[in-house]
This record gives C-alpha cells, structure tokens and sequence, in this order.
C-alpha cells in the first residue's frame, strides 16, 4: 500500500505525522493519476495503492461504530467499487472514478483523526487478511 505497509506505524506519533504527510501526497497523486485514465485500460497499477488505504479506513469506521455515516457509506460504496473492478480484471471504468476519488478524500482527511489504536488494529487486520 502506499504508507501503511509499516504495520506499526499508527503507534508512534512522528510516524504517524510522516505518513500522514505522505499519504495525502501520493493519494493526490493516485487522484490525479485515477482522473487521467483511459476506459477499458488496465488499471492494476492505480487501482492495487489505493484499496488498501480504503479498506483500512472503512474497517477503522466499523470499529468506531459509524457505519451509519455518509463517510462510511462512500468507503463502503468505493470498496465495492474496487472489487468489482478487481473481479473484471482491473479493466477501467471512467464510471468508477469519482466514487474512488470521494473515498481517498476521505482517507486523507481522516487519517489522523482515527484513534491510534484503531487505526493500528485496522491496519493488522487489513494488511494479515490482504496478504
């Protein structure tokens, strides 16, 4: 993923501090780069950074009881998204565009208000059930 591979990352506050600075950079990157496809190409490439930023998030909201959410229900909404779009071979749709892009809004935005700990687990889980 683009910052969280280091899966202690969300323990210690100077990195969290980095990562987040690093995140919003290569997410608007991925933006920027998500915005520029073509339809039809393969978006593997694009598509593989930025789901695990998005699952972390979402999963980070469910331990923080806020499935109820617009948040939420975006994350929700953009990881069905980047499934189907996994399950047909990473082929883009321009379609599919703003609904990733509202979910790595959220993810930047919302990094570091997650609570440490959470944030951590989230990132365990994710990264152990991802691998």
């Amino acid at each position: 993923m683009i910052v969280l591979r280091e899966k202690n990352i969300a323990r210690n506050p100077v990195a969290r501090a980095i990562a987040s600075q690093q995140l919003k950079k290569k997410m608007l990157d991925q933006r920027i780069q998500l915005l520029m496809l073509d339809e039809g190409v393969d978006s593997r490439s694009s598509i593989l950074p930025i789901s695990d930023a998005v699952f972390v998030m979402a999963y980070a909201y469910e331990l923080m009881k806020k499935e109820d959410s617009v948040e939420y229900r975006k994350l929700k909404s953009a990881m069905l998204t980047l499934t189907t779009c996994s399950e047909r071979k990473f082929k883009w749709h321009k379609a599919d565009a703003i609904t990733i892009d509202n979910a790595i809004g959220i993810c930047v935005d919302n990094w570091a208000k997650v609570p440490h700990d959470l944030l951590q687990h989230s990132i365990n889980h994710i990264l152990g059930t991802m691998k």
